[in-house]
């Protein structure tokens, strides 16, 4: 089996690890508490996906004018990537804290974010490690 597809298939169970962590614990929160959560982020999910929308787009334009250097352009991404996912992340721990949700919804978030970052991580290192 080619590596990248092993690394897709990994992402995709942390991906639904990730999702399933996160879908629980939202059990956690009461109606008012899922709905201060709602309020919370109603703009972050659109300046979110712009983010990705962006680095992709970077991504593609490098590829364009440096067709040659995939693998460079490809460290450049994933290293974009990882300060995105950090902000994002860092914002959104500030931003849970600020609507004072529950500690224990707020670890589950945190548990759910790094499954999924470590599905992110090791799918992009199986493309690295690809072209390598």
């Amino acid at each position: 089996m080619d590596n990248s597809i092993f690394g897709l298939i990994i992402f995709i169970i942390a991906y639904i690890a990730g999702r399933l962590v996160s879908e629980r614990a939202l059990k956690i929160l009461t109606d008012e508490e899922k709905g201060r959560l709602l309020q919370g982020f109603s703009k972050y999910r659109i300046f979110s996906l712009l983010g990705v929308v962006v680095l992709v787009i970077i991504h593609y334009v490098l590829l364009s004018v440096a067709p040659n250097s995939y693998f460079a352009t490809i460290q450049v991404f994933v290293g974009a990537l990882v300060l995105y996912l950090l902000v994002s992340s860092l914002f959104s721990f500030a931003r849970l804290k600020k609507l004072n949700l529950p500690d224990k919804y707020i670890n589950q978030y945190l548990l759910s974010t790094l499954i999924q970052y470590i599905g992110i991580f090791i799918f992009f290192g199986f493309m690295v490690s690809r072209y390598s």
